[in-house]
């Protein structure tokens, strides 16, 4: 069965993983470093109460790009001062206290850490500093919430071994720059070394990589060979699996079916519905598990940008895809689905948050009203233009967000109770029935997805 994670980064998420509603739709909690680091005490809570398995990524990548990805600006826009930009204090805290080593070093020096921190003149591992890199990395994943627990705390939780992840994860670099060779090797020797430091725990290869690096599947792979990793959390930065090709989408197939050769277990740790599907036994369970954050994460960046206003969204299940509301109500209303509450619930949705808003409201159109509930926003850009914007309310963020969870689950039963081929069929009627009234913009990639995945079974 498909592994579902959940991406906890920050502590008002907290709602939508306790309760009884929303502790059986996943199994797993990726925490990020930085928000262990900085408030060890609010996780550990959340740990105990929520009681299931859990990871901390160290996020050890970050320290290898510029530094002003690590800043934020603390200049007084409203006083006209210009920009001054510092570290982060929970990302100072993170290396300085936390992971130490040239990690600390990055905020001491202003200055990104680079290959040659691990590699000598020669390009052989300095086995000194993986070593020390390896013993703090594991060592905060493994000791940061316990430590920092008083005693009435330690007693609150009880079984303090509930603090103890699932698995370790290797200190990592990301390969997508022109030394991502260097970057290989140094992720590989640090893999060897922390499963050599740590022999109760199973050790997991963080690897993170740009779209171009799929390109070198073969060498990156024949590398991980040599290490045969218990198993593998996987991260293509911007990898929106809704703009794939076809050709993009095999490439990325045959990767991971590369991956599967040497390592047992693949996590895809930001990933949408294509990536579900790739869970399917049919296809070999070319993924073990997938994972997505509150209404948003199935791709993300690996240098931080700027999230800007959101917009109302809505999750669309028969599309597999997250919609701005008018776009949407595009689909939505032309096929007449809102006409009734059981055209609703048959082509839109029957999830426990629907059912709640249909019975809450007495209607469809309005219960699917409520999604799109915004107040406006007024910004002004730094080039002078005043922009106005829709923000989505409290509420609606909050009712998105849980019919979002909910299909998600949808989607992860699907493989289990459905055969490939059907769910594949599933696509392209969808596709057929939607681009008829509404054209393909909103559901090209089911087509694509539908081409692409279809030769796994034409045998």
């Amino acid at each position: 069965m498909a592994t579902r994670i959940y991406h906890y980064n920050t502590h008002a998420e907290k709602r939508y993983f306790l309760g009884s509603q929303h502790h059986g739709l996943y199994d797993m909690i990726a925490l990020n470093g930085n928000i262990v680091s900085n408030t060890p005490e609010g996780v550990a809570g959340f740990l105990a109460t929520a009681g299931k398995d859990f990871y901390i990524d160290p996020q050890t990548h970050a320290f290898q790009h510029a530094t002003i990805h690590l800043k934020s600006d603390i200049s007084d826009k409203e006083a006209g001062e210009p920009p001054e930009y510092k570290f982060k204090p929970s990302i100072e805290k993170l290396a300085r206290e936390r992971l130490e080593g040239p990690f600390a070093d990055v905020i001491q020096e202003d200055r990104p850490i680079g290959p040659t921190s691990f590699l000598d003149e020669r390009g052989n591992i300095r086995t000194e500093e993986v070593d020390k890199v390896c013993q703090s990395v594991g060592k905060f994943q493994l000791r940061t919430m316990i430590d920092e627990l008083d005693d009435e705390a330690k007693e609150l939780i009880g079984d303090i071994s509930r603090l103890r992840p699932k698995f370790l994860i290797a200190p990592y670099f990301c390969l997508a720059n022109s030394r991502w060779v260097e970057w290989l090797k140094i992720n590989m020797a640090c893999y060897q070394r922390t499963q050599e430091l740590f022999e109760d725990l199973p050790v997991y290869l963080g690897l993170v990589l740009s779209k171009e690096r799929l390109n070198d599947g073969t060498e990156i792979i024949n590398a991980i060979s040599h290490v045969r990793p218990n198993g593998i959390l996987l991260w293509i930065d911007e990898h929106v699996e809704e703009a794939l090709g076809k050709a993009e989408i095999e490439r990325y197939v045959s990767f991971l079916q590369g991956l599967g050769q040497v390592s047992d277990t693949i996590y895809n740790s930001h990933g949408g519905y294509l990536s579900i599907l790739l869970c399917h036994s049919e296809v070999g369970g070319l993924l073990g598990g997938v994972g997505h954050a509150m209404n948003y994460g199935e791709h993300r960046a690996i240098v931080p940008v700027g999230g800007g206003l959101p917009m109302a969204q809505f999750y669309l299940l028969s599309v597999h895809s997250r919609l701005r509301y008018a776009d949407a109500a595009s689909i939505i209303q032309p096929k007449g689905w809102l006409n009734s509450v059981e055209q609703y619930r048959e082509n839109i949705c029957r999830c426990r948050q629907c059912q709640e808003l249909l019975e809450e409201k007495g209607g469809a159109e309005a219960a699917f009203a409520e999604y799109g509930r915004s107040n406006p926003v007024t910004i002004t850009r730094r080039s002078g233009t005043i922009v106005r914007l829709e923000y989505p309310t409290k509420e609606a963020k909050q009712i998105a967000t849980r019919h979002y969870l909910y299909n998600k689950a949808k989607e992860f039963e699907n493989i289990e109770e459905k055969n490939f081929r059907e769910l594949l069929l599933e696509l392209n009627s969808t596709y057929d029935a939607i681009s008829l009234d509404a054209g393909e913009d909103f559901v090209r990639h089911l087509f694509t997805w539908h081409e692409a995945l279809g030769r796994l079974i034409s045998d």
